[in-house]
C-alpha cells in the first residue's frame, strides 16, 4: 500500500560524508586507436578537465595504474591495457542535502528534488547527489535507483525503484515514453500562442571540453507540448506548462528557447535552442519544475498520479 509522506525537507544523514567524499577510482581500457599513446598523452587528451601538468603530477604520485601497477608518464600503452585513476578524496561544491518524500511503498519512492542537487554522480559531484542522499537516509532505500533524471538546476518529482522488479518495470515505461510528465516553467516572452508543439531535433555538439545537447537539424526527433497558463501584462514573461513526449536531454529548455521563450534565468540556452557562446554547462538558477507525474504502478494495473508545487510560484 502506497502512503503519503511529509513534504517537509528531510535532513541528510552523515553530514561529514557530504563535505569531503571518499575519493573514486575511474576505470578505462585502451582501445586500438589509442595504442602506442603515452600514459600522459592519453589522459591529457581523453580527460581535458585537467591540464598536462596536473596529469603528470597525478601519474608521478602513483595515482594512475596500468594493469594494476603504477604507471610512468612516458610509458606506452597497448590495446587492452586496463587503466585506473585513483582520484583522492575532494571537497565537493555546495549543494542541497535535503529532500522530501511524496510517496513511498515497498517498490516505489517518489522524491521532491531541490534545484541545485544532482541526481547521479558526475563531474565534481560524487557523494553530494540525490542518489547518495536517498540511499543513506533509510536502510530500506539502500538499493533504490532513479528510473529517470532531472537536470541539476531543475526541481521537482524524481521517481525511484526500490527493487529490481520495480526498476525494470518503471524503466521500461520511461523507455516507451508512457508516463505523463508535466513541468512548470517561467519564460521570458509572453507573446506566445496559447498552445504549440516544439519539434526541433536534438543532438550533441562540442562545447569547450565537453559535449552538450542542442537543437540541430540532424539530431534525434523530439516533441514537447507547451501550453501558456498565465501572461504578465507587460509582455515580458509567461508561466507555461510543458509536457515532453520524448525524453531527450534538456528537451524542454531547448524547445522553449527555440520558440523564442527561453526559461527565465537559463544560463545555457539562447535563441534557436543552441548554447550561448559564454555559457557554462551545469549552471543553475533557472525556473523549471517537474510538477506532475502519472505512471502505472509496477504491481498491478493502477495509475499513480503525483503532484509537486513549484517552490518559486509565490514569487512570480
Amino acid at each position: 500500500m502506497a502512503r503519503e509522506r511529509s513534504r517537509t525537507g528531510r535532513p541528510a544523514p552523515c553530514g561529514n560524508l557530504f563535505r569531503v567524499n571518499s575519493g573514486y577510482v575511474y576505470r578505462d581500457r585502451v582501445r586500438p586507436h589509442d595504442a602506442r599513446s603515452s600514459v600522459l598523452d592519453y589522459h591529457a587528451a581523453r580527460f581535458p578537465h585537467s591540464d598536462v601538468a596536473t596529469w603528470r603530477l597525478s601519474i608521478e604520485q602513483g595515482l594512475v595504474l596500468v594493469n594494476g601497477r603504477a604507471a610512468a608518464p612516458d610509458e606506452l600503452l597497448q590495446v587492452g591495457d586496463e587503466l585506473a585513476f585513483h582520484r583522492p578524496p575532494w571537497r565537493e561544491p555546495e549543494a542541497p542535502t535535503t529532500f522530501a518524500v511524496i510517496l513511498e511503498d515497498d517498490d516505489v519512492l517518489a522524491i521532491e528534488k531541490p534545484a541545485g542537487l544532482q541526481v547521479l554522480p558526475a563531474g565534481p559531484f560524487l557523494a553530494r547527489t540525490l542518489l547518495t542522499l536517498v540511499r543513506a537516509s533509510d536502510p530500506a532505500r539502500a538499493d533504490s535507483s532513479p528510473v529517470h533524471r532531472l537536470g541539476r538546476g531543475t526541481s521537482g518529482i524524481v521517481l525511484f525503484g526500490k527493487t529490481n522488479f520495480a526498476r525494470a518495470a518503471l524503466s521500461q515505461q520511461f523507455r516507451d515514453c508512457l508516463p505523463t510528465k508535466t513541468y512548470l516553467a517561467l519564460v521570458e516572452n509572453s507573446f506566445l500562442p496559447t498552445s504549440f508543439v516544439g519539434r526541433q531535433p536534438i543532438g550533441r555538439v562540442e562545447h569547450g571540453p565537453m559535449q552538450i545537447h542542442v537543437a540541430r537539424c540532424d539530431g534525434k526527433p523530439a516533441t514537447t507540448r507547451v501550453r501558456v497558463l498565465a501572461r504578465h501584462v507587460d509582455g515580458e514573461r509567461a508561466l507555461v506548462a510543458a509536457q515532453p513526449i520524448t525524453g531527450r536531454p534538456d528537451q524542454i529548455r531547448i524547445h522553449l528557447a527555440a520558440a523564442g521563450a527561453a526559461i527565465v534565468g537559463d544560463p545555457l540556452f539562447g535563441p534557436g535552442g543552441v548554447a550561448k557562446s559564454d555559457a557554462t554547462p551545469g549552471a543553475c538558477g533557472y525556473f523549471l519544475h517537474a510538477a506532475a507525474l502519472r505512471f502505472e504502478h509496477p504491481r498491478g494495473a493502477r495509475t499513480v498520479k503525483l503532484r509537486s508545487p513549484a517552490p518559486w510560484m509565490s514569487a512570480v
